[in-house]
C-alpha cells in the first residue's frame, strides 16, 4: 500500500529529455518554482529563433477568495521568472528581463530575452530540491552569517524576526488565528477543495493542486487518505480541526520570520517580492533552512492592516515565511504539469 502512494515528483513530472533543447530544459526547471496551492498560475510563450520567452498569468488559475487582488498569482509569476533566469545562467545564456503591459488585457507580464553567453555558473541543484517544508523546524534562531547569505542582495526590503524578538510571538499568534479564520470560511474551503488531489487519479490527471504528501500526509496516513478521502471532505470540521492543530505545532516551532515588503501595491512589486522569495527559498535549501509561506494574516482583510502597522514603518507587506532549521531535507513532492500544458511555441 506504502508504495502505492504517490510520494515524490519523480513518480508523475516528466523532465526533458537530454536532447531536448536548453529552452525546454531552462522553462522546466522554471516551472518547480512555488507558487500558491501548487495552482501554477502562467502561461509561456516562446519564439525560439530570438530566444524570447514571454512569461503571462494565467488567470483561469488565479484563487480568487484568498488572493482577491492577484497578489499571490503575481508572486508566483516572479518566482517563475526568478528559477528561468538562474536555470538560463546555468545553461550558459544571460537573461534580459522587461515588465511589459499587454494592452488589450490590462495584466502585466514578463519578457526574458536569452543571450549566448561564453561562460555558465551555478548550479540547477538547488531549484530541483527547493520544496516549501510544513513540519516543526527547530526552534534555534538563524545565525547571523546565514540571514546575511538569505539577505543578499534583496535591497532591504526583507526583515528577519527572530524569536527573541517581541515581533515574532505577535506573527506567531496572528498566523495562527487568521489561518483559522481562513480555513473555516465556507467560500475559502470550497475554492481549497478545487485544488485538492487527495488521488493518484487526480494528482495523475490534474499534475498541479495539492497532493496528500504536499500538504505533509505521508506514511500510513497519506495512503489511508489518497485512498479514502474525497476533495470534498477537505470541507469537514474534522479536517479543518487537524489542519489549525498543524498550524499551532509549525508557529510554536521555527526559527524566526521573513517579512517582504514593498513601497506600494503593484503588480511590478509583487513580482519583485516573488523573484525575492524564490531566491532566498533556493538559499535556504542550501542552508539546510525549512521555509513555508505562511500569509494568511495578510491575506485576511481583518487582520492585514493591524499587521502592517504594528510590524512595520513603512510600505506594505507582501509575503510572510516560516523559517527555521532542519535535519533533512526530504524528496520534492510538489508535482507540474508537462511542457505542452502552458507553453506555446512560435
Amino acid at each position: 500500500m506504502l508504495s502505492s502512494c504517490v510520494t515524490t515528483r519523480k513518480s508523475i513530472t516528466k523532465t526533458p529529455a537530454s536532447h531536448e533543447s536548453d529552452l525546454k530544459k531552462i522553462i522546466y526547471y522554471a516551472s518547480l518554482a512555488g507558487n500558491s496551492h501548487n495552482t501554477q498560475p502562467w502561461k509561456v510563450e516562446v519564439t525560439e529563433k530570438t530566444n524570447e520567452i514571454l512569461i503571462k498569468p494565467d488567470f483561469s488559475r488565479h484563487l480568487k477568495v484568498v488572493d482577491p487582488t492577484s497578489r499571490g498569482l503575481y508572486i508566483s509569476l516572479g518566482a517563475f521568472v526568478e528559477n528561468l533566469c538562474q536555470a538560463s545562467v546555468f545553461y550558459g545564456y544571460s537573461p534580459v528581463t522587461e515588465i511589459c503591459k499587454d494592452h488589450t488585457s490590462g495584466h502585466l507580464f514578463v519578457n526574458v530575452k536569452l543571450q549566448k553567453s561564453n561562460s555558465s555558473k551555478g548550479n540547477i541543484s538547488s531549484i530541483e530540491k527547493r520544496m516549501t517544508l510544513r513540519i516543526p523546524y527547530k526552534n534555534a534562531e538563524i545565525k547571523p552569517e546565514h540571514i546575511d547569505a538569505l539577505l543578499d542582495g534583496t535591497d532591504n526590503c526583507v526583515s528577519y524576526i527572530s524569536p527573541s524578538m517581541p515581533q515574532f510571538n505577535y506573527i506567531s499568534q496572528k498566523t495562527l488565528e487568521s489561518y483559522s479564520q481562513q480555513s473555516n470560511r465556507d467560500d475559502a474551503k470550497k475554492e481549497l477543495a478545487e485544488w485538492i488531489r487527495f488521488s493518484n487519479k487526480l494528482v495523475k490527471e490534474n499534475k498541479d493542486g495539492l497532493t496528500t504528501a504536499g500538504m505533509g500526509i505521508t506514511g500510513f496516513a497519506g495512503v489511508m487518505v489518497s485512498q479514502m478521502f474525497k476533495p470534498e471532505d477537505s470541507m469537514k470540521d474534522s479536517f479543518v480541526n487537524k489542519g489549525i492543530d498543524n498550524v499551532r505545532k509549525q508557529v510554536q516551532n521555527c526559527g524566526g520570520w521573513l517579512l517582504i515588503t514593498q513601497d506600494q501595491d503593484s503588480p511590478e512589486n509583487w513580482i519583485k517580492t516573488g523573484r525575492i522569495y524564490q531566491r532566498i527559498n533556493l538559499r535556504c535549501r542550501d542552508l539546510m533552512i525549512g521555509m513555508h509561506p505562511m500569509n494568511q494574516m495578510i491575506e485576511e482583510a481583518s487582520f492585514e492592516g493591524d499587521a502592517n502597522r504594528y510590524l512595520i514603518s513603512n510600505g506594505k507587506i507582501q509575503f510572510i515565511a516560516r523559517i527555521g532549521y532542519v535535519d533533512k531535507y526530504p524528496e520534492p513532492v510538489s508535482v507540474r504539469r508537462e511542457l505542452k500544458d502552458f507553453v506555446l511555441a512560435k
